[in-house]
């Protein structure tokens, strides 16, 4: 039986090979969406990490961070309660590349050098003085190159590596004094104090949010993107099984005879359904297999980054043969019905 199949596969390779194509084409996106939700979690949980708090303390009403505007006054720094914790500036801003740049919207983030907050560099240095800014390889900026932030002058003194927030808004990190003075006006004023270790009790007008909990929030603004990716996926779970399920059902209408004469002469129920199901895996895994492929090219295309959890290169061919399966249920039950009779009469 299982010959039988490869040969039905071979007689009709022209149609297994385009349906094979059109089901790696829409596996493919499914990686890459698969690739985009994973990535919409990673990327404030891996900010939240370099940043190296365990707490995060701010005003009340603040949700997070990296969502709300958070104005504390720095004196409140003596009032938190820990052994290890840093002042820290985070705000909305913009940075160019000379003075005709084209502005690229950034979080800037002031820190400490030496304290909690400041940059894992991959490249450079860290800021040290005025002046100085290390920014996220996303933007794609040199060290050393001139730039301005806020239509101040800098020059890039480091890169940093996923270190971005809210679908791919870069960091870029100033000393603490000076990014005070351009998200503030003044040095009298921080975002936010950030703690390692235990925390005592805070003054009233204070709270404090663990790491997870910042990066729940930080999740928050795109709750609605990551909703519709997840119905775009599916949707798309939808078409491949359309699209199995209709060659399945084509290949059961023409074998159709030739299950009659194969019953005819003492072939099971479980045997020939065995060969459409047979059929259906390997289109699935044909097209997984394709998909995994294509997605390397297409991931690149897309301007967030995409990172296909390594989960997906098992967790989709599984999913793929039992939506394989479950689509080709029609085509399975033509074979149920066939009449050995048809074997010795003149209509398939």
């Amino acid at each position: 039986m299982i010959l039988l199949t490869f040969r039905d596969l071979i007689y009709r390779k022209t149609r297994f090979i385009v349906v094979t194509l059109l089901g790696a084409v829409v596996f493919a996106l499914l990686f890459v969406m698969t690739g985009l939700v994973n990535q919409f979690n990673l990327e404030p949980a891996e900010a939240a990490e370099q940043f190296g708090a365990d707490q995060w303390v701010l005003p009340v009403g603040v949700s997070a961070p990296f969502t709300s505007v958070s104005v504390m006054a720095i004196a409140e720094l003596d009032a938190v309660d820990a052994a290890t914790k840093s002042p820290v500036v985070i705000t909305r801003s913009s940075v160019a590349q000379g003075d005709g740049g084209t502005p690229e919207e950034v979080v800037l983030v002031g820190f400490e050098p030496g304290g909690l907050g400041a940059p894992q560099v991959i490249e450079g240095r860290a800021p040290q003085a005025a002046g100085e800014v290390a920014l996220d390889r996303s933007l794609d900026v040199s060290v050393g190159t001139a730039i301005t932030v806020a239509g101040e002058p800098f020059t890039v003194v480091g890169s940093t590596e996923k270190m971005t927030v809210l679908a791919g808004i870069p960091l870029a990190y100033l000393v603490l004094p000076e990014a005070q003075v351009l998200a503030f006006t003044s040095t009298d004023v921080i975002s936010s104090v950030l703690v390692s270790g235990e925390l005592g009790p805070l003054p009233e007008g204070l709270v404090s949010l663990s790491s997870d909990a910042v990066v729940a929030q930080t999740l928050q603004p795109l709750e609605g993107a990551i909703a519709s990716i997840d119905l775009v996926r599916a949707l798309l779970w939808i078409v491949a099984a359309i699209i199995v399920g209709a060659v399945v059902y084509l290949s059961a209408l023409d074998r159709q005879r030739d299950f009659a004469v194969l019953k005819a002469v003492g072939a099971s129920n479980g045997s020939l359904l065995g060969s459409l199901a047979l059929q259906a895996m390997l289109i699935a895994l044909g097209a997984v297999a394709l998909a995994a492929i294509i997605q390397v090219f297409l991931a690149p295309q897309f301007p967030l980054p995409v990172t296909v959890p390594a989960e997906a290169f098992w967790q989709l061919p599984l999913l793929a043969v039992v939506m394989a399966l479950a689509a080709g249920a029609i085509g399975m039950r033509k074979v149920l019905r066939s009449d050995p009779s048809q074997a010795f009469s003149g209509a398939a």
